[in-house]
C-alpha cells in the first residue's frame, strides 16, 4: 500500500492532467459531451468469488478486477471518476468474460479518489490473502496458543517490514488477535492500511559528523 505522501503526489500529477483535459476540450461544441480519458491504471486484483448455493454453478471462480482513474466533464466542470471491470475465465476454455465499467466513485478531489481507489486494491488482496488463516481460525481451539510460523507468514503478507518498530509491535499484537479469532478480518485489514498509508516516505538521509582532533605538543 502507498503511503500519504505517495498518493499526494501521484494525485497532484493526475490533476495537472485532469486539468490539461479540460482545457482541450473548453471550445468544444455546446452538446457534444467528450470521451472520459483514463489518467491512472490501478494495480490489477485477482480474487475467489464465492459459489452462489441458489444457482446452477457449485463451484467457486477466479475474477480479475481491473480499476482506473479517469477525467471526465460534467456541467462544464472537471470531474474524476473510480471505475470498475471484471474479467473471469469461461469454464475450462481459454475464453474469458469482461464486464462493462461500472461507475464507483466520482468526486473532485484527486486525492481522495485515488486513496479510495489504492485502498479497495488493497482491501480485496488483503481478503483473499487472508482468507486460509480467517478460516482457520474458526476452528481454533481457545486453548491452543498461536504459531509464531502463522504469525511471521502473515507479517509477510502485510508487509509490516516496512513499518517503523513501534507499529510493527502494534501490529504483532493485531496478528495475534487475529489468528485467535478475536479480531474481525475487516477491523484487521483496516488497522493494517491505515498504518501502511501513515508510515513515512522514504528518504534519503545525509549525515555530517563534525570532529575535533586534540594534539599535545611534546616537549
Amino acid at each position: 500500500m502507498k503511503t500519504n505522501e505517495e498518493i499526494q503526489r501521484e494525485a497532484q500529477r493526475m490533476v495537472v492532467a485532469g486539468r490539461s483535459y479540460r482545457e482541450e476540450h473548453r471550445g468544444v461544441v455546446s452538446g457534444v459531451v467528450p470521451l472520459p480519458r483514463v489518467l491512472v491504471q490501478l494495480p490489477d486484483v485477482q480474487v475467489t468469488r464465492k459459489a452462489d448455493l441458489a444457482g446452477p454453478g457449485s463451484e467457486t471462480r477466479l475474477v480479475n478486477r481491473h480499476r482506473h482513474i479517469e477525467a471526465a466533464i460534467d456541467d462544464d466542470a472537471l470531474i474524476f471518476r473510480l471505475m470498475e471491470r471484471e474479467t473471469e475465465a469461461i469454464g475450462s476454455t481459454a475464453a474469458t468474460r469482461t464486464s462493462d465499467p461500472v461507475e464507483v466513485m466520482v468526486s473532485r478531489s484527486g486525492v481522495d479518489l485515488l486513496h479510495a481507489g489504492y485502498e479497495m486494491v488493497e482491501e480485496d488482496r488483503l481478503f483473499e490473502r487472508l482468507a486460509p488463516y480467517a478460516e482457520r481460525c474458526e476452528d481454533r481451539d481457545d486453548r491452543d496458543p498461536v504459531d509464531e510460523r502463522e504469525v511471521a507468514e502473515v507479517e509477510a503478507v502485510l508487509e509490516t517490514h516496512l513499518l517503523p518498530p513501534s507499529d510493527r509491535l502494534r501490529m504483532k499484537a493485531d496478528i495475534v488477535e487475529f489468528l485467535e479469532g478475536r479480531l474481525e478480518t475487516g477491523v484487521f485489514i483496516a488497522h493494517t492500511i491505515d498504518r501502511q498509508c501513515a508510515r513515512e516516505g522514504q528518504r534519503e538521509r545525509h549525515t555530517h559528523r563534525h570532529e575535533h582532533k586534540l594534539t599535545i605538543n611534546e616537549s
